[in-house]
């Protein structure tokens, strides 16, 4: 699972189809730390390229429902950052 989207860089530049994979994940019973690599799109990824930009955020554990991961994924499209993204 995945997200794609548009983003700026940690440079400013554009990534219109940006790749964003959650990498770790890790909390307590009341919330989750979220880690979430971007990288420029889907190629880079696989291509094992740095990332453009990289994100940390806090989850309540009482926003998830459902499986935990896809339930990250669909929290994290709330955040404004994640603006517009959908499912890769």
């Amino acid at each position: 699972m995945a997200l794609r989207l548009s983003v700026q860089t940690q440079f400013g530049a554009p990534a219109p189809d940006a790749y964003a994979r959650i990498t770790n994940f890790f909390g307590t019973k009341d919330q989750l730390q979220v880690q979430v690599a971007i990288y420029y799109n889907e190629d880079a990824r696989h291509n094992n390229m740095a990332t453009v930009k990289e994100n940390a955020h806090y989850i309540a554990m009482e926003d998830l429902k459902g499986d935990l991961i896809p339930a990250i994924y669909a929290v994290l499209k709330t955040f404004s950052q994640y603006e517009g993204a959908v499912d890769a």
